[in-house]
Order: C-alpha cells, then sequence, then structure tokens
C-alpha cells in the first residue's frame, strides 16, 4: 500500500465516524423533542405560540381572483388594479 491509499482510508475512517456522530446526535435531538411534546400533551411548540398577528407582523393579505382587463386584456386583482392608460379602461376611475 502507498502513502496516498493509507491517507485515503485515514479520511473516508473519518469521514465515516463523524457523519455516524451527526447522525446521532440529530437523532438524539430529535427523541428529546418528542419527549417533550409527550409532556405537554402533545401540543406543538408553533401551537402555543402568539399568532402571527399578535408577535407584530400585519396579518396576510386574502387572496383574491383575477379578472382579465376586457380593453387591454391584463389580468388584474379589481380591488387593487390600476389604469392601463387606454381611454375605455374600466379600471381608471
Amino acid at each position: 500500500m502507498s502513502l496516498s491509499k493509507i491517507l485515503l482510508l485515514a479520511l473516508v475512517i473519518g469521514a465515516v465516524w463523524f457523519g455516524w456522530r451527526w447522525v446521532n446526535r440529530v437523532q438524539e435531538i430529535g427523541r428529546a423533542r418528542n419527549a417533550a411534546r409527550r409532556q405537554d400533551g402533545g401540543r406543538d411548540a408553533a401551537a402555543s405560540a402568539p399568532p402571527r398577528a399578535e408577535r407584530g407582523r400585519a396579518p396576510a393579505m386574502e387572496a383574491e381572483d383575477m379578472e382579465k382587463c376586457p380593453e387591454c386584456g391584463a389580468y388584474v386583482a379589481p380591488r387593487s388594479a390600476v389604469s392601463c392608460g387606454r381611454p375605455a379602461c374600466p379600471y381608471g376611475r
């Protein structure tokens, strides 16, 4: 065996060793979370957090269906549409 093969073998063994330790650490964290959830009565951490609006963020806008402009053919949201610049545009009011 040459020195390069021995070094490569050592690198592979080291990578497998550290990978195995990482996988075990991730599994242990998962087990700890599951144990905490069982002790907490099955409630998720996100479920006990205050709603988004109470955390200082603005509430999300609701979805709105798009409509095709009869003048220019572009799809626009009717409540927030602006004029396309054409004289017969229904959204230029």
